[in-house]
């Protein structure tokens, strides 16, 4: 993915790499499918995943073993991974740590695990990563920018002793193109070292197998000159245990150990258990096993609905709550319901002795407000926390009637330099100190490349709050040193992507859903009442991969913006604020500062194209080089090709200059297109014009 950041950010302290652990390589933006092909797929199993193959690749160069039980990767946003019960890392081994998935392959040795967090979830237009020790100390540090969000992983040029800032990974020397090496050099050949690898047979066994429960095997790669005495653990022994040790003797590759389960009593399901093998100079090896319980298996609850929408004026639904398996004793659950000022029913439900099922009902409760369909969930909990709550949610119409304000989304931005924390929405409305009650901010985008369109990414109910003046700001706090409406977080919006904001009424649907499950750029269903605004930033590129917009679609006429520089819009704006045209303002940089003004009237600075005839007002041209900008007026929101000519149309006709151009508008609302004309004759004369696409 294309992202702008200023040049002066990309300069980085160069730390000392001597005896340190050693960030060595960073994947934040796996690349997207062509068509058959997973370029992205670091993790090798199979499908390649925005989030699970992520990764962050860590090499042991102290010049001794480490454990490092307790220790953490954070980012900006938080905790990210912690390596939970011993992990002992050798000398000049790798640690590899993926965002999710079924890591599949050698890794060249390295100790591969999961984010615990179930995703790592670096930015891919900066960040900053932090490995901490259990103390909470930083061992080492490394901050990127928008480098890290161009399709492929930022490594050291060359491995471990490569000077910072990370290159893209294609760059490197010894790639060949390649856009990742999770666990090996650039190259992919494995850091230089002997090593251990583990095997158990079975891999999954009950916990009620006892001792013997199945048979380990480590096995060593490289000098068989000497015995090696191997350390063994497990880090869960409370489902296995392991030898403190297995000595592997002179000449041989191997040795075998028993592996004893650990009945618990506890009613707790499938574990997952790691065996790790390690020893003095040697590359640690692991494996993860299955301890199936054998216990009963929990019963489970699942409440259902009927009518799963009532009016709050007389309204009443009945609910059952179902048990997978009866009791002598029969059972005894709360009942949660989250909001007592729409629904109102028991605060308990008893499923009598060796039943499955009960019932209860609940009631509408009219408030005489003006509040729309609310969505209600009702809670069936276990008191003694054995048992896993369910839910179900019963939505309660209004019956007071309702009036959608006059309002429009006024001036927005999803990205900007480094870690993502300047991203917010405006909306404006003409009429001040303007309710917002029944109203949503709905995002559609792709969930975060999983599907090219038409997905809930963001579904923000706006209900219970009320505008001061003219302007409702929906942020992180401390945008632009001034404070949000309704605080979002940071990191809010998706970028680089295409997405559509959407102003709706009485929202019925969920985030995550797919509203567009043909991606044919128009919505299958619109769970909404009505849409008061519509805009959409599109990404430039092919709409079967880089996504399309919906607000055309919707009726919502010129609010798609989009670019021809190949980068896609950061920040956008009415001007002037409330009834004017979209205009796509600035990234922000030293040069090009931002002109954003959350909470206030739009800048002036950018002022959209009026649509008159268009007229070149500066034509200039590097006989020599072919390089040559124009500036021209009275585009509007059309598309131009520029063409030129030798001789007026004569013996050489007009064409299309194929290298095409790039665009920038002006603050006077003039544009400049910069071109190569690659063709231009060294003698003679050569026309130009701008011609409008039809």
């Amino acid at each position: 993915m294309k992202i702008c950041i200023p040049s002066l950010l990309l300069a980085l302290a160069t730390s000392n790499l001597s005896a340190q652990w050693i960030i060595n390589e960073i994947h934040a933006d796996p690349a997207a499918n062509a068509g058959a092909e997973t370029p992205g797929d670091a993790n090798g199993d199979g499908t390649r995943h925005s989030s699970e193959d992520e990764f962050i690749e860590l090499i042991n160069n102290t010049g001794a073993s480490v454990d490092i039980e307790n220790w953490v990767i954070n980012d900006f946003t938080g905790l990210r991974h912690s390596f939970v019960g011993s992990t002992v890392v050798a000398d000049g081994q790798v640690v590899l740590v993926f965002g999710g998935g079924t890591p599949t392959g050698t890794f060249g040795g390295a100790i591969v695990q999961i984010s615990s967090e179930g995703l790592l979830g670096f930015n891919n237009s900066g960040d900053s990563i932090t490995l901490a020790d259990a103390s909470g100390a930083s061992v080492v540090f490394y901050e990127y920018f928008g480098e890290g969000g161009n399709n492929q992983s930022l490594t050291r040029d060359s491995d471990i002793t490569g000077a910072e800032p990370l290159v893209e990974h294609s760059t490197a020397a010894g790639a060949n193109g390649a856009l990742f090496s999770p666990g090996t050099k650039v190259d992919g050949n494995p850091f230089a070292g002997d090593s251990l690898t583990v095997t158990v047979d079975p891999a999954t066994f009950s916990e009620g197998a006892g001792a013997g429960a199945a048979i380990g095997t480590v096995t060593r790669a490289g000098d068989l000159s000497a015995a090696l005495t191997v350390n063994l653990a497990s880090n869960d022994d409370t489902e296995l245990t392991v030898p403190a040790s297995v000595m592997i003797g002179v000449g041989q590759a191997s040795a075998t150990f028993g592996v004893d389960a650990v009945d618990d009593g506890d009613q707790d399901a499938s574990q997952l258990a790691t065996i790790t093998a390690s020893a003095d100079g040697v590359f640690s090896g692991n494996i993860t096993v299955t301890v199936e319980d054998d216990e009963a298996p929990i019963p489970t609850i699942s409440v259902e609905a009927d009518p799963a929408s009532i009016s709050e004026n007389g309204g009443l639904s009945t609910i059952t709550v179902t048990i997978s398996a009866s009791s002598p004793t029969g059972y005894s659950f709360d009942v949660i319901i989250d909001d007592f000022s729409e629904l109102s029913g028991p605060s308990t439900v008893d499923i009598s002795a060796n039943q499955t099922t009960a019932t209860f009902t609940v009631n509408g409760v009219d408030d005489a407000e003006v509040d729309g369909s609310r969505s209600v969930q009702i809670i069936v909990a276990d008191p003694n926390v054995l048992i896993e709550s369910s839910s179900v949610s019963v939505v309660v119409t209004d019956d007071e009637a309702f009036a959608a304000p006059d309002l429009v989304i006024n001036e927005l931005r999803t990205d900007n330099a480094g870690v993502d924390t300047q991203e917010y929405l405006e909306i404006f409305g003409a009429a001040p100190d303007y309710s917002l009650n029944r109203l949503w901010l709905i995002v559609l985008g792709d969930l975060g490349g999983n599907d090219a369109s038409g997905n809930v990414d963001r579904a923000y109910d706006l209900g219970g709050n009320t505008a001061t003046g003219n302007y409702f700001l929906i942020a992180n706090d401390g945008i632009f040193d001034v404070t949000a409406d309704y605080s979002a977080g940071t990191n809010i919006f998706e970028n680089n992507d295409s997405i559509t904001f959407l102003l709706v009424t009485d929202f019925t649907g969920a985030k995550n859903t797919d509203l567009d499950t043909d991606n044919d750029g128009v919505l299958d269903s619109m769970p909404w009442g009505s849409i008061l605004d519509a805009v959409s930033i599109i990404q430039p590129g092919d709409p079967a991969v880089d996504g399309v917009g919906y607000a055309t679609s919707l009726g919502f006429m010129n609010a798609e913006v989009t670019s021809d520089d190949g980068f896609t819009p950061a920040h956008v704006l009415r001007s002037p604020s409330g009834t004017g045209a979209w205009v796509r303002g600035p990234f922000g940089s030293a040069e090009v500062p931002a002109v954003d003004t959350p909470g206030a009237e739009n800048s002036d600075t950018i002022k959209p194209p009026v649509t008159v005839d268009p007229e070149i007002l500066i034509l200039t041209v590097n006989g020599a080089t072919g390089v040559g900008e124009m500036v021209v007026t009275g585009l509007g929101v059309k598309t131009f090709n520029i063409e030129f000519t030798d001789d007026l149309d004569q013996a050489s006709p007009w064409t299309v200059l194929a290298a095409g151009y790039t665009e920038a508008d002006n603050p006077d609302g003039t544009v400049t297109f910069s071109f190569t004309d690659a063709g231009i004759p060294a003698t003679g004369t050569r026309f130009y014009r701008v011609i409008e696409v039809r």
